[in-house]
């Protein structure tokens, strides 16, 4: 479709810019917008507006150095209503800029389409594929400070993102809390890489010994929260590296994964074993569901305060409301129960889960989900169709520099999917170790 010129906009941007210009243009889709899709502004600083976007769809800015020129994606962005706004990096010489919409809302025939051609190539960020063997840890001194893709990681449960670009994960059997900088490099910022209960006090993190942490949880504010699982305690990282116990579970904490904590520190909840337990800052400690879950992964709190949780046990994924009548009984979301193959773009309820672990909101609905055994990403629409989002098997590592979504079996035995500010999906697969990230940002325009 040939971009559609918005020249009150152009005006505007070319006195704040010099001579950057900027055109808006939509994806052919097979709907059609009421009224122009178009930028609204573009500040000298940067921060990019635009109005009658899709209200569940990806704006993708384009930028060409001069014209006629080449176009290339820029920057994505997740659209949730009309209006919607992005910060650019402005480079010292001047740029076009121009606007892509598609629409990746269910019901639009080409909704999931759209949602894969808006992310781009496959990567590792961390691991070395070396360890592969539950109870060990890989850890080496060597590693500390150094490429993250040189270390062996040691059985890692979950990765989250701070707004500066940093990585944390939860290094299960190296009994450490590790961070990937922008930089690609590797540093250990919680744990002594050697079993142990270190003290509860404010202390440097490195100098706290941990045992078996397998939960993880970033605030809002950059603070890292961990399960300390085989001490039975939940301790938090302040930007500053100091590690403090915020509490201990008393009656012991059972293969805990999955960790949430409020960013006032005034409520939390675990996994422990069977059951998602809360906790107040009363240090009541409770169990959540009335009715035993099998074997409880990652879990997610959505913005009603419920939580959705994985049960690696049951192959399923339930919604566990927290408060009304409802309040503690699970309701199955999505899996049948079995460990069968998912078929593609079928209902997620009526699918095989084989050891559902991991589960993440979409910024425009739906979630994205992981499978232990089944080794697959996958993502839920919000009309609860399932489609494969990667593909793998056991032992598969693959598609490194590759379009995410090319054929071929990339991924093994997937403990975590999460998200990070600008969109980008991190993928924790836990039998060798690796930390994947799939670019949120499209390759062609």
């Amino acid at each position: 479709m040939k971009p559609r010129s918005t020249s009150r906009t152009e005006s505007a941007i070319s006195r704040a810019l010099g001579k950057a210009l900027t055109w808006a243009c939509v994806l052919s889709l097979g709907q059609a917008f009421a009224t122009d899709f178009r930028i609204s502004s573009l500040s000298p600083d940067g921060l990019l507006s635009w109005t009658n976007a899709f209200a569940s769809g990806v704006c993708t800015v384009e930028s060409a150095g001069g014209l006629p020129s080449s176009w290339i994606p820029w920057v994505n962005s997740f659209t949730t209503g009309s209006v919607g706004q992005v910060v650019l990096s402005l480079p010292a010489q001047d740029r076009f800029f121009r606007l892509l919409a598609v629409d990746v809302s269910a019901g639009s025939a080409a909704g999931f389409s759209n949602l894969t051609r808006s992310f781009g190539n496959l990567r590792t960020l961390a691991g070395n594929g070396y360890g592969g063997v539950d109870g060990v840890n890989y850890w080496q001194n060597s590693f500390e400070g150094g490429f993250a893709t040189n270390a062996a990681l040691s059985r890692p449960h979950m990765a989250l993102a701070d707004r500066s670009g940093n990585i944390f994960v939860v290094d299960k059997n190296s009994h450490s809390v590790l961070k990937i900088t922008p930089d690609g490099r590797i540093h250990t910022v919680a744990g002594t890489h050697a079993s142990g209960n270190g003290p509860d006090a404010a202390t440097p993190g490195v100098s706290v010994a941990l045992s078996f942490p397998n939960g993880l949880w970033l605030g809002s504010d950059g603070v890292v929260y961990l399960l300390d699982t085989g001490n039975s305690k939940v301790r938090w990282l302040d930007t500053n590296g100091m590690l403090t116990t915020l509490f201990i579970a008393s009656n012991g904490i059972t293969t805990g994964r999955g960790l949430w904590v409020k960013d006032d520190r005034t409520l939390a909840y675990f996994g422990d074993g069977q059951n998602v337990k809360k906790w107040t800052a009363t240090g009541s400690i409770k169990s959540v569901n009335k009715a035993n879950f099998v074997d409880v992964g990652n879990f997610i709190v959505d913005v009603a305060g419920n939580l959705i949780v994985t049960d690696r046990g049951t192959n399923r994924v339930y919604l566990l409301p927290t408060s009304g009548v409802n309040a503690g009984n699970p309701t199955q979301l999505f899996g049948n129960g079995s460990a069968n193959p998912v078929v593609d773009g079928t209902l997620a309820r009526t699918n095989g889960l084989n050891e559902a672990r991991a589960v993440w909101p979409a910024p425009t609905g739906g979630y994205f989900l992981g499978t232990d055994q089944g080794s697959q990403v996958l993502y839920v629409d919000p009309a609860g169709i399932l489609h494969i989002f990667v593909n793998g098997q056991a032992g598969s590592h693959s598609g490194d520099g590759q379009w995410f979504y090319s054929a071929g079996l990339k991924v093994s035995e997937v403990r975590s999917v999460t998200m990070d500010a600008p969109g980008n999906i991190l993928i924790v697969e836990n039998d060798y170790g690796y930390v994947r990230r799939i670019d949120f940002l499209r390759l062609t325009p």
